[in-house]
């Protein structure tokens, strides 16, 4: 029975890139798959990009290709990689001049784009009559957001990954490609799976098989609520997947590293981001991640096969998750430490201060938070009441306001707290920031024509 084996080496933007080049050293990995992207990281990229047209990668994957390509000349496994971002015909730029000044030749690398909407596009696709309701408040389309449009990108499948491979790429690098689709287009490729009837089961099942590598380490036993029980977390090792042709495989991790992979770490992120169990919807089909079972068969490895005869997928939807960020004023902040005795009613004398400090001025902020670190910096308004006298208590504030102007005047205010305590301890404030603000929707797959070009180092 065919197999293939594919490692998830990165789970987001930063980091750690030792895990990618130990898998490349020494496992027999065919593919190494990244994925550098989250939610609003796209925003940040376009914005880099209007900046700097020789910007909007995810910059990272330079250093990360001088470790790799050189290995990648002696054991020619695939790469794949959404870390063009906003854009990836730079970064294949970066690329092929990184390889030449390393003297490697050979490499074809597909470029995919087409998943990163110009505003112009998105206002067309409004004049036709498309609307894009927002799914975490049900507004009924972005009218409101229109003019503080910065970006808009779609999350975009496989389809362009499989067509690069039976190309003849040795690296993809594409922009929004789902996280998903880094590693279900590899398994499409080799095992010759199809968008039809007969191999949604087995697409199902890479979906699921898929949405645990993404995660890297984090599959490893980083992040874990075993983390007590995890040795060597500092140099984890990353997941490895050896898949067969029927959607079944066995997932373990490079000999020697840190980590741990077994059934309870990997189940930790199987249910990670995923609203519904029966319908885990992604470019390339839906899983059904309560068909799959976990065992341990041995020491870091795990099997995931079929679970009773329920279908572990179903056909991938007509429409694709579509991202659209827009300008949603600034924030500022500014956190400093008060001392015992009485430090708890020593924060709440500060926070006291702030905000009548902040009517005094005139300053309404759009929201604020302040948080006494040690007591309620997590738990928030959940927090039981204090019953014990801290040594010290850290007291956060963090204002988001409609202008920059205001942004700073709060944070003056916040700075000026301590003259409440009398006494205390403040850390260098950050700038005032623009904030992102996601607008969630989707949009017909039909209007997101995406485009692969291969390019060559020669």
């Amino acid at each position: 029975m065919k197999k293939v084996k594919i490692a998830g080496c990165s789970a987001g933007w930063p980091d750690m890139m030792d895990p990618a080049i130990d898998a490349a050293k020494n496992s027999d990995a065919q593919y190494l798959a990244f994925d550098h992207l989250a939610e609003l990281t796209m925003a940040i990229l376009e914005r880099q990009k209007a900046k700097r047209p020789d910007r909007g990668y995810i910059p990272d994957v330079i250093p990360l290709m001088r470790e790799l390509l050189p290995i990648w000349k002696e054991r020619r496994f695939k790469m794949v990689t959404n870390a063009g971002g906003a854009n990836p015909e730079q970064c294949a730029e970066e690329v092929i001049k990184l390889a030449k000044s390393l003297g490697i030749t050979g490499l074809r690398i597909g470029v995919i784009t087409g998943d990163d909407l110009p505003i112009e596009r998105v206002k067309e696709l409004k004049a036709k009559g498309l609307k894009f309701k927002n799914y975490d408040n049900d507004e009924p389309d972005i009218d409101r957001v229109m003019d503080d449009l910065v970006a808009a990108y779609v999350y975009i499948g496989s389809d362009r990954v499989i067509e690069a491979l039976d190309q003849g790429a040795d690296l993809v690098i594409a922009g929004r490609l789902s996280d998903n689709s880094l590693f279900v287009g590899p398994f499409m490729y080799e095992f010759g799976w199809k968008y039809e009837d007969a191999y949604w089961d087995r697409i199902g099942a890479g979906v699921c098989t898929a949405h645990l590598l993404e995660c890297g380490t984090w599959s490893c036993g980083t992040c874990s609520n075993f983390w007590a029980e995890v040795p060597e977390p500092w140099h984890s090792g990353a997941p490895i997947c050896e898949m067969d042709e029927n959607g079944e495989s066995v997932i373990s991790k490079v000999a020697g590293s840190g980590g741990l992979v077994r059934a309870d770490t990997l189940k930790e992120h199987l249910v990670y981001e995923v609203h519904d169990p029966e319908n885990y919807l992604m470019p390339d089909g839906i899983g059904v991640t309560t068909a799959v079972k976990l065992e341990d068969i041995g020491p870091n490895q795990v099997r995931i096969s079929k679970l009773g005869d329920k279908p572990r997928g179903k056909p991938r939807p007509d429409t694709l998750k579509f991202c659209l960020a827009h300008a949603d004023g600034y924030i500022s902040e500014y956190t400093m430490i008060v001392p015992g005795p009485k430090a708890y009613d020593m924060a709440k004398r500060c926070e006291d201060f702030f905000y009548k400090r902040l009517d005094m001025v005139g300053v309404k902020p759009v929201e604020t938070l302040v948080s006494f670190i040690g007591y309620n910096a997590l738990y928030g308004p959940a927090a039981p009441p204090i019953n014990y006298e801290p040594n010290e208590l850290g007291v956060r504030f963090a204002i988001k306001t409609k202008t920059i102007q205001e942004a700073r005047q709060a944070r003056l205010q916040a700075t000026l707290s301590w003259y409440a305590a009398g006494v205390g301890t403040a850390f260098g404030a950050p700038s005032e920031r623009e904030v992102f603000a996601l607008w969630p929707s989707l949009i017909p797959r039909e209007e997101v024509p995406t485009k692969l070009e291969m390019r060559e180092v020669k």
